[in-house]
């Protein structure tokens, strides 16, 4: 009995050293603190390992600190924002609105997309030579799929010549002119999508029209220079990056496919004379002719149907790149397939909850804090009119404001000697 009295103690008392030590080990300690937030360890060096790959910087104490002011910056501009209730800026939350919805395609497309995939040692070897040649390349371009089929009937049955096609496919004048020639190009000069069609023919090939990431193509394989002094050692070396790029492009692919198949099962019908005078309005300066279309049904699709006014409100979230990229009635017809797209997988994407996610909110957060950095850092430029050359020397100055009305405390121990 006393035996057994005494085991249990033994016991009980390893127990109690054992959730001691458990305790010591799961302490975070405390690298900065700025007024009452403070930054820990663990976040620090799971930032800062981040930090070191997308800027390419090795691990050493000037990095450190450098990532250190980073993060009190941070921290200053965060607090200045909450201060001065800029969280109600029409802009900002517009920008934040902007962010949530790409977060919410992002993590619907790698439900979707991202699984899978099957990388080959022959992929990365084809990929290996391609990355090392050379190809001179000409192409024929189209952003609707019936557009670039019927430029294929036509060049195949030669109805007309690839240089009178290439006359009426672009709008870029060297272009018009030399046929689609886009001359010696590298693999990764190109989008990769367009580039594997293009290196996957042989010189003289003409290929079929073939979806890529701006619309469809029909590429010919001019000619090809290689590098011949490829060795083994060299592909070991890079295959770790080949597989990456790799899975980076069925990535592109999966998504072009997948995004193609919900447009066509949209059913979208056009207003097509609507489109030519919406088309003709854009295009002539002023625009006085557009608020007489407004009204007008331009687009129908499933139970939905968008006039003039709505599709041009949807077309005010387009970038200043895709709007330039609109100089055709069917580049106009594209350009709302894809926001009306885009509407539809939003939608899917909040029916299936991928925003209950522990990561998305911590994604969320991040995304939100870099916004509104950006845009206190955009009204302080403008509050005064400055030069670049001034830039610089303006944050300064802010900086010290802020830093003037902040306490801030440094582990510097920490700093020196943590452990990544």
């Amino acid at each position: 009995m006393k035996g057994k009295v005494s085991f249990n103690k033994f016991s009980l008392l390893l127990l109690i050293i054992l959730a001691l030590t458990g305790c010591e080990k799961v302490i975070d300690k405390a690298v900065v603190k700025v007024d009452d937030e403070i930054i820990y360890l663990s976040l620090f060096k799971k930032r800062y390992k981040g930090y070191m790959e997308n800027s390419y910087q090795s691990d050493n104490l000037l990095t450190r600190y450098s990532f250190l002011n980073k993060l009190v910056d941070e921290k200053l501009i965060l607090k200045y924002a909450r201060e001065n209730n800029l969280g109600n800026d029409p802009s900002y939350t517009e920008n934040v609105s902007s962010i949530y919805d790409q977060m919410l395609l992002n993590y619907y497309f790698d439900k979707k997309i991202n699984k899978n995939f099957k990388i080959t040692d022959s992929d990365t070897r084809k990929l290996f030579i391609w990355q090392s040649q050379k190809a001179h390349i000409c192409h024929l371009f189209s952003r609707s799929e019936n557009q670039i089929g019927d430029i294929h009937k036509r060049l195949r049955y030669n109805e007309s010549s690839w240089f009178s096609l290439a006359q009426e496919c672009f709008k870029d004048s060297i272009l018009k002119l030399n046929g689609g020639d886009l001359g010696w190009q590298t693999f990764d000069d190109l989008d990769p999508i367009f580039a594997f069609h293009a290196f996957s023919l042989i010189p003289g090939e003409i290929s079929e029209p073939l979806r890529t990431s701006d619309g469809y193509s029909i590429i010919k394989l001019v000619s090809i220079e290689n590098n011949n002094l490829l060795t083994q050692k060299d592909y070991q070396l890079k295959k770790e990056s080949l597989s990456k790029t790799i899975k980076n492009l069925q990535q592109k692919q999966r998504l072009l496919g997948f995004t193609d198949s919900t447009s066509k099962s949209l059913d979208i019908v056009f207003n097509e004379s609507i489109v030519l005078k919406l088309h003709q309005s854009i295009r002539s300066l002023p625009y006085h002719e557009i608020e007489d279309l407004y009204q007008e049904p331009l687009v129908s699709f499933m139970d939905q149907e968008w006039d003039v006014s709505k599709s041009l409100q949807k077309m005010s979230s387009l970038s200043e790149r895709q709007l330039s990229k609109i100089l055709t009635p069917i580049d106009l017809k594209q350009s709302i397939i894809g926001l009306i797209t885009r509407q539809k997988l939003l939608e899917s994407a909040r029916k299936e909850k991928v925003f209950q996610n522990e990561l998305f909110d911590e994604s969320l957060s991040l995304k939100k804090d870099k916004a509104m950095i950006r845009h206190v850092l955009n009204i302080e430029r403008n509050q005064v009119n400055i030069g670049i050359d001034s830039t610089k020397k303006n944050y300064s100055y802010f900086k010290k404001e802020l830093l003037s009305n902040s306490s801030i405390v440094i582990d510097s121990t920490i700093i020196k000697t943590f452990i990544l």
